[in-house]
């Protein structure tokens, strides 16, 4: 075997493994989480902002003309022909359902009619908005690497860039001397 037998070998072994790496990193797709099921109603009086989570419905109330929060208000919330009353935290200043059967339903893909009920000391409002919860998952065209397989890769390509580059200079150096 002679030498340049030899360099086209190593440099075949090194091309393989390094389409091999970039190859199963390449592959794997990841999952864009859901986006979180949003509604906002509003009045000439009130405001309210309601976020379907993980942990239950939770709603921000405010008044509409100043944006000052509705502290300690009623706020009953129905839905078709089932009603929750959502109880006000004053940890976080925003009012809570977490009540698993009622909220069941609403977790499920579909577009949902809300009449809101709010008593705030001597005011009363109704408001109503439509709560759309997606149901379509859609997967990431950005790479699931971190950012040192990022590095690696990238290095990598570097590398095997150069080498070409080298080979081809000192090909075509030997093809002068000849």
């Amino acid at each position: 075997m002679n030498k340049d037998h030899i360099m086209k070998n190593r440099l075949f072994l090194v091309l393989t493994t390094a389409f091999m790496l970039a190859g199963s990193v390449f592959v794997q797709a990841a999952e864009v989480p859901l986006p979180i099921p949003v509604v906002v109603a509003e009045s000439e009086g009130f405001e309210l902002v309601g976020r379907l989570d993980a942990e239950g419905f939770a709603f921000f109330v405010d008044r509409a003309a100043s944006n000052a929060p509705v502290l300690n208000a009623a706020l009953e919330v129905e839905q078709g022909s089932r009603k929750a009353t959502a109880r006000f935290r004053s940890e976080t200043g925003d009012y809570l359902i977490d009540d698993a059967a009622w909220l069941q339903p609403l977790r499920q893909p579909g577009e949902y009619a809300l009449a809101f009920t709010l008593v705030a000391g001597e005011e009363a409002d109704l408001l109503s908005a439509d709560l759309v919860v997606s149901g379509a998952s859609t997967a990431a065209t950005a790479l699931p690497f971190s950012g040192a397989w990022a590095a690696g890769i990238s290095g990598l390509t570097l590398l095997l860039l150069l080498g070409g580059a080298w080979w081809r200079r000192r090909a075509g150096v030997k093809a002068v001397a000849v």
